[in-house]
């Protein structure tokens, strides 16, 4: 049976909340969106990373000039720069590794809020190793636990392969009440309620506090003609869970085949005030079929995806192949480490004086060593913060040739932002210092490529569906890019003439 993508296919017929508390449909919705996100936030890292080598490398050319002379050509040291800048790739090292190194090699160059999307960074290394072991939990979401086994077994679609897993996993896990439950619901089905009852105060010892194991417990009792016993059970579920209607549906149902017509509908107007449509829906069943007569409860989809995430070999061998792609070289419980010495590494380097890092004056465009900052922390020379502090009431030849400059650098640098924006979306308001609309729009591009390379496709579901939205989410792509570049064109990153 061939599986499909729930975010690329969906079953028309099928209601958006029972979508929802499926447990293979919402597992399946919630890893590709999972996927989506971390794809789209590590494509945004790297293009950031890209677009801040764009803007700092000519200043590391300029550093690498001074310091080395005329001794090497002008094309060896761009060579050199180039070198440091892809070092990682002569490592095995994933494409994260560039990013983590560009921050490092740039850090005396970038600005503040360039700074604090290294600290993000920092923090995304940080639960690098959580992040890729819930991926790796939505990738094995039919292999960890039985999961797959006990959805397809409480919604009468399992099969003997499955019956005889849980029982093998029963086995060899005694203290895991929840694949005991399933098979007590078998053995219920099978008629074999004594082998039930056994199962299911089992799997009580082990959650004395289980309501779903109390009214399953119920029914095997009521099943075995211990009404008495089945009331009891009942009543120790709405003990526990006192607003879930099956367990009062399910009592009145005992009541009614003891002929006690008056607790049995007592028991129905609980039920009713509680939710009245499902109750109708119950008891519309049972008039087409009596096996409807009492309700099972499957397990909350909660609980199945809390056991996806336990730790299983399965899962560990798909969570370190996913923390490989992004990062390899290390071992994953190495990752809050490597985020520790990463953070250390930028705090030794923020300790470097100033003063041997080449600044761009991000009004006049001048290089400079001693400067000043903007209000808005941006760099700035000396000769523009004399300006942006002098009375511009009567201009003297210096200032006036000044202001000419900043125009003029204004001029050009708008036209070459814009050609960068237009390029790539994001990249030219990176490189003129509007860092906030520049990560915006690379978060924005990157989304929109991840959905069309993609088509909303990483993970599957076992259970198939009907209609392919691969199309339509790779349409939303090239919407969402063609609208960030039509933002790009009319909105540049610096407005000419200002």
């Amino acid at each position: 049976m061939a599986t499909i993508s729930i975010l690329a296919n969906m079953v028309p017929t099928i209601p958006l909340k029972d979508i929802l508390s499926s447990w293979p449909y919402l597992s399946t919705l919630l890893g590709n969106i999972y996927f989506f996100v971390i794809l789209t936030a590590t494509l945004s890292f790297f293009i950031i990373g890209v677009s801040l080598i764009i803007k700092y490398a000519p200043h590391i050319l300029n550093d690498l000039k001074n310091l080395i002379g005329t001794e090497i050509p002008e094309i060896g040291i761009k060579l050199w720069v180039a070198f440091i800048f892809l070092i990682p790739i002569f490592f095995d090292m994933g494409p994260l590794w560039f990013v983590l190194w560009w921050f490092i090699v740039l850090w005396g160059y970038v600005n503040r809020s360039e700074k604090k999307i290294t600290f993000v960074f920092i923090f995304f290394i940080f639960i690098s190793s959580w992040i890729a072991h819930i991926g790796g939990s939505f990738l094995t979401m039919t292999q960890t636990h039985v999961n797959k086994e006990i959805f397809m077994i409480e919604n009468h679609m399992g099969s003997i392969k499955d019956v005889l897993s849980v029982a093998s996993w029963i086995q060899k896990h005694p203290d895991d009440a929840e694949p005991i439950n399933t098979q007590a619901i078998v053995e219920k089905r099978k008629g074999n309620y004594i082998s039930a009852i056994q199962l299911l105060s089992r799997a009580l010892d082990l959650e004395p506090n289980n309501s779903r194991f109390y009214n399953h417990l119920g029914i095997a009792f009521s099943g075995a003609l211990k009404d008495r016993e089945a009331i009891g059970a009942f009543k120790e579920a709405i003990a526990i869970a006192p607003d879930n209607m099956i367990y009062h549906y399910n009592l009145s149902r005992v009541y009614q085949g003891m002929y006690n017509l008056y607790d049995a509908e007592k028991e129905i107007k609980l039920a009713s005030n509680i939710d009245p449509s499902r109750l109708k829906e119950f008891l519309d069943k049972e008039g087409k079929d009596i096996n409807h007569r009492f309700i099972e409860e499957g397990t909350p989809v909660i609980r199945l995806l809390y056991r996806q995430l336990k730790l299983s070999n399965d899962l560990d061998m798909a969570s370190d192949a996913l923390w490989d792609i992004g990062f390899g070289s290390i071992d994953r419980s190495m990752a809050i480490w490597l985020s520790l010495i990463y953070a250390m590494i930028l705090l030794i380097l923020d300790y470097m004086p100033k003063e041997r890092f080449t600044k761009r004056c991000s009004r006049c465009g001048s290089l400079y060593y001693v400067g000043s900052l903007s209000k808005k922390g941006h760099p700035m020379c000396l000769q523009c913060h004399w300006l942006s502090t002098k009375s511009k009431k009567q201009p003297d030849y210096i200032m006036l040739n000044k202001i000419e400059k900043v125009k003029q650098h204004r001029t050009y640098y708008s036209s070459d932002t814009a050609t960068l924006e237009m390029i790539l979306p994001g990249m030219g308001s990176i490189v003129a210092n509007n860092t906030l609309k520049g990560i915006y729009r690379v978060c924005v591009i990157s989304a929109g490529l991840i959905m069309i390379i993609t088509g909303g496709q990483f993970i599957f579901s076992f259970i198939p569906t009907g209609i392919d939205l691969r199309s339509i989410i790779r349409f939303g792509g090239i919407l969402m890019i063609g609208c960030v570049y039509l933002s790009a064109y009319k909105i540049p990153p610096i407005k000419q003439g200002v």
